[in-house]
């Protein structure tokens, strides 16, 4: 049997399938097929089916099935099963269970099954075949777990993720999955089910966000009186009901002194949407606020100071820096007596940030979200080229960005996609928008935007950094 090719048409009638409103519309023998409720794990699949208007004598209601082909191909007597054989013309309906071992169908994950029920006084060897254009429901094979990454906060620590411990009392867990084929896009799988997070400890956390999506976003508040090992974890499951083992964001590690103490705050951040990201990148001394004490989350952010940001979280700070321009980064708009020089200078000696053309790095010009992924690419990108020149929190093991540059998951840009309406194809940050989104570093503005001219907010920025920079399994 030929593989099949994944069409519009072919997911309408899938969908009718999958909600247990498949195709009524009868075939020769007055017999339909009313629901297919299970998806098919690959061995067999659940199917309801009813009769009426049948002529006297003994019947057999019969079930075929074959792969779906782009052109399709005949049903033959092999892939038939017999549902019943029935004497009379009494009505009859039922659930058949189609088992795919006793067909040929030589069946894997993201296969796709069409199927159709017929009449007929003899059986399976000798009936009629249907006509090849009576498919009455489909269904696709998923024996597969859903692939998922996990983000723990950002750290410097040696242990493994699921041994490392929090910076601070406030922190965010994330993960991000997706049931299909991790490299070929085109095939069907049953969707993302659910995280099933656990968490086991002597205090109870608050209940996670989620997971009506695949993006799990968890954040924790330790209490002052927490205390002993403590465990948190998920088990990401698919719409047909595989789930992978356990996974641990942290398993059995003791709470630590550091865990209950608050982490940095600001007189305007309190249960704003990015505080989390803000007051834990403030604990690590990554970003800072201002001389009164505030941090401005909604206001905006230049491009000079994006500069210092990357590079603090890249291990430099003021006594590193260069003192005149490197090679290739003299711009006319930056001066040796300006305070964001050095940062300027070092985030283009890096690789990390270049100028907008005609010898202008534009350092007061507000920075943009397409700009903000730009940046985290080039991150990515250079150090995957050369990691030697780059330390603190980028070259940590299992950075998210270390990895952020690979380009199979599952077309070069991440675990999930999005049809963005203001992104153009040829637009410079069109790649890096797209693998932010699909490693879950960054969201848009909405289903369909991304807003990528739009000047990024000092919260926003503090998110995808966070993001970017969390260990991940």
């Amino acid at each position: 049997m030929s593989k099949k090719i994944f069409t519009v048409l072919l997911l309408a009638v899938f969908m009718l399938a999958q909600f247990s409103i498949a195709s009524a519309v009868a075939v020769t023998g007055d017999a339909t097929i009313t629901a297919i409720p299970d998806f098919s794990s690959g061995a067999n699949v659940d199917i309801d089916w009813a009769v009426t208007g049948m002529a006297a004598g003994t019947k057999n209601v019969l079930v075929w099935a074959r792969e779906y082909a782009a052109i399709p191909v005949n049903y033959v007597a092999a892939d038939c099963q017999l549902i019943a054989t029935i004497i009379g013309t009494s009505d009859a309906s039922g659930t058949f269970t189609y088992d795919f071992t006793l067909a040929t169908l030589a069946l894997v994950t993201g296969d796709q099954v069409e199927f159709t029920l017929s009449v007929d006084d003899q059986t399976c060897a000798t009936a009629d075949v249907p006509a090849i254009d009576s498919v009455m429901g489909v269904n696709y094979v998923d024996a597969s777990a859903p692939f998922h990454i996990q983000g723990n906060p950002p750290s410097t620590a040696v242990a493994i993720p699921s041994l490392d411990t929090a910076a601070c009392n406030t922190f965010e867990y994330w993960a991000l999955g997706r049931d299909a084929s991790v490299f070929v896009t085109t095939e069907a799988y049953s969707g993302f089910g659910a995280w099933n997070p656990q968490v086991t400890g002597t205090f109870a956390p608050p209940a996670p966000m989620g997971p009506a999506s695949s993006l799990l976003s968890w954040t924790f508040a330790f209490p002052a009186t927490a205390t002993g090992a403590w465990s948190a974890s998920v088990a990401s499951e698919d719409m047909a009901g595989n789930v992978n083992p356990v996974d641990y964001f942290r398993n059995a590690v003791a709470v630590v002194p550091a865990e209950l103490e608050d982490c940095a705050t600001f007189s305007d951040i309190a249960g704003h949407e990015d505080e989390v990201y803000v007051r834990y990148l403030a604990t690590l001394g990554l970003i800072s606020g201002f001389a009164d004490g505030t941090f401005g989350p909604d206001n905006t952010l230049t491009r000079a100071e994006a500069s210092a940001l990357i590079e603090i979280s890249n291990g430099y700070d003021d006594t590193m820096l260069p003192t005149v321009a490197p090679a290739g980064c003299d711009f006319t708009d930056v001066a040796a007596s300006d305070w964001f020089s050095g940062w300027v200078w070092q985030a283009c000696d890096d690789g990390l940030m270049n100028g907008v053309g005609g010898g202008l790095f534009d350092p007061n010009n507000l920075l943009t979200r397409g700009q903000v992924v730009t940046i985290l690419n080039n991150v990515a990108t250079s150090y995957f080229a050369n990691p030697v020149p780059f330390g603190g929190y980028i070259a940590t093991n299992n950075v998210l960005l270390n990895t952020f540059f690979f380009g199979a998951y599952p077309t070069g840009y991440g675990l999930r996609q999005a049809a963005w309406t203001d992104v153009s194809v040829g637009a410079f940050y069109a790649t890096p928008v797209q693998k932010a989104y699909g490693w879950g570093v960054a969201e848009g503005t909405s289903d369909t935007t991304f807003s990528p001219d739009q000047a990024a907010t000092r919260g926003e920025f503090a998110k995808m950094l966070y993001r970017a920079l969390s260990r991940f399994n």
